[in-house]
């Protein structure tokens, strides 16, 4: 049976499908231990929120480029529905998000029943016609009377279960982006001037920098060591390179550089080294905590990520799988990309304690079983409202500081 509750702008639909599903799973083994996990990554997840919004704060207050580049990228950044952030794919998008939200629910569920605590309904809740959110109807009035530890493990479910989802996509992810091999190695031009003389001798900007002056370049470091020694005005390069699948040489001579004149000159703005591109996407996470593996979370859609994510629009097509997947690589890679970053967004969003998110609630009852007797019930909701009302102001200066710094 659907049940729909409508109180405008908000629309509710509630169903009692999947509730057999969700008590099979709480009497699992795995259940029950992994509530204890979900309590101690919660408060983890929250400081990575914490962490992203105070650097995002600092890089846009200390640096005005980083202010002008938001800008440039507009409001609808923020928003999180995909379509209406033009950043976010409709199709990947949408189906992330509804897996994200229906695992977040879910895993409220599950915990709660493995704590001994009634599912009444499951569904999804909508503004207007864009959803906001999947939830589990739990019963508030047996989650109060229980043991801190039980609501932890039930609230903390959804965002772990969202953290667990993305982990998982993120090393399928990898697993796929390690078996990308490029079509053909070298060095892809993506940007020329129009006026160097490289363009001018007939090097086009697609084009793949297979070998310069005889010497192959497979590497960024290959192409680097090869010209540099000549690279000085009136030096020749000749390059044998790709275009279309056809081989081709062109010779020129480099100029002076405008802006260093003992510096040759050959016009090329932006090149991209196909294999170091997929080697460095796939490894990054091996070097956590280096700061590389923010990779991960640089959507490829925006202007400028795309030249190193292997299976963005861009440069897809100039890679292969050496898996079964072959050429088929492109969708399935998008689709666990965005399951992976929406899940790790939902995760660590919904743990920070900003009431009424499952961090806030897990922070209320926190505090109401060891502050309680020393501050009363007024005394946690002004201590809970007061630390959401922070979190409210630090992530809403965030989104306003590139427009008013």
């Amino acid at each position: 049976m659907v049940k729909k509750e409508f109180s405008f702008p908000f629309l509710s639909i509630k169903t009692e499908a999947g509730l057999s599903l969700i008590e099979r799973l709480s009497k699992t083994s795995i259940a029950k231990r992994s509530g204890w996990v979900f309590i101690f990554l919660l408060p983890v997840l929250a400081a990575i929120t914490i962490y992203f919004v105070l650097s995002s704060i600092v890089n846009i207050v200390t640096n005005p480029n980083v202010g002008v580049i938001i800008r440039e990228l507009g409001p609808a950044i923020n928003l999180p529905w995909p379509g209406v952030n033009p950043y976010l794919p409709i199709v990947y998008g949408w189906i992330a998000l509804f897996l994200g939200m229906a695992v977040h629910e879910f895993a409220h569920g599950v915990q709660a029943r493995a704590s001994g605590i009634p599912v009444r309904s499951v569904g999804l809740m909508f503004i207007l016609i864009f959803p906001i959110a999947a939830f589990a109807e739990i019963d508030d009035k047996e989650l109060e009377k229980t043991s801190l530890k039980k609501i932890g493990s039930t609230l903390a479910g959804g965002p772990g279960m969202n953290f667990v989802t993305a982990v998982v996509a993120l090393l399928l992810l990898l697993l796929i982006v390690s078996s990308l091999v490029p079509v053909q190695d070298g060095i892809l031009i993506k940007q020329m001037n129009l006026e160097g003389p490289a363009y001018k001798a007939g090097v086009k900007p697609g084009d793949i920098i297979v070998e310069v002056n005889g010497l192959k370049v497979s590497s960024l470091q290959d192409f680097i060591n090869t010209i540099e020694p000549v690279y000085k005005p009136g030096a020749n390069l000749t390059f044998n390179l790709v275009r279309d699948g056809q081989s081709h040489v062109y010779e020129f001579t480099l100029v002076k550089n405008p802006d260093n004149s003992s510096r040759g000159y050959m016009g090329i703005e932006e090149y991209i080294p196909l294999k170091d591109v997929a080697k460095n996407y796939a490894s990054a996470l091996w070097r956590f905590p280096s700061r590389e593996v923010l990779i991960y979370i640089v959507i490829p859609t925006l202007p400028g990520a795309a030249s190193s994510t292997p299976f963005s629009d861009l440069l897809h097509t100039y890679y292969v799988s050496d898996s079964l997947l072959g050429n088929n690589f492109y969708e399935i890679s998008n689709l666990l990309y965005w399951v992976w970053l929406i899940n790790f967004n939902l995760a660590i969003f919904n743990a920070i304690p900003l009431y009424p998110l499952d961090g806030g609630y897990v922070f209320k009852y926190t505090c109401r079983r060891f502050l309680g007797r020393r501050i009363g019930e007024k005394g946690v909701k002004t201590l809970v409202y007061l630390v959401s009302f922070l979190l409210v102001a630090l992530i809403a200066f965030m989104i306003a500081a590139p427009y008013i710094m």
